[in-house]
């Protein structure tokens, strides 16, 4: 078997633009470069596949892939007759930022609600406009 990573130089480099800006949201890195990789593939990919193409260990591949199944990014896909298991995105193209948008609801709940009850004056200005900001970021998203 060779250990060749089938990815072109333009979908590595993809890979590791796309994670760096997902890693910033606080996606881990194997996670977040897994997540570009899957995005690319027109079929579903086993732990060889992305071990081999993401230059990493299978428990790293099998590690990225829990975390990134746990947040509803992707799924598993059994082979009949084996154990062997693939991995493919989800079809949710919000899945990536979901717990995102639902933290800036908690946040714009917990400010409107507490806001009069910690805060006078400007204080009470800049946590309405706090409160309002996360509200319309969290629509738009």
């Amino acid at each position: 078997m060779q250990n060749i990573s089938t990815l072109t130089r333009d979908q590595s480099q993809f890979i590791e633009e796309l994670a760096s800006l997902l890693v910033a949201w606080g996606q881990p890195t194997a996670a977040a470069r897994l997540y570009g990789y899957l995005l690319l593939r027109n079929e579903p990919a086993s732990l060889d596949d992305i071990a081999r193409d993401l230059e990493i260990s299978k428990t790293n591949a099998f590690g990225a892939a829990t975390e990134l199944e746990r947040q509803r990014n992707l799924r598993r896909l059994g082979e009949r007759g084996s154990k062997r298991v693939f991995f493919v995105l989800t079809d949710d193209p919000g899945a990536p930022l979901r717990k995102h948008v639902a933290l800036l609801g908690r946040m714009e709940a917990l400010i409107s609600a507490r806001k009069d009850n910690v805060a006078t004056g400007e204080a009470a200005v800049r946590m309405a406009s706090l409160a309002n900001f996360h509200e319309r970021l969290r629509v738009a998203m």
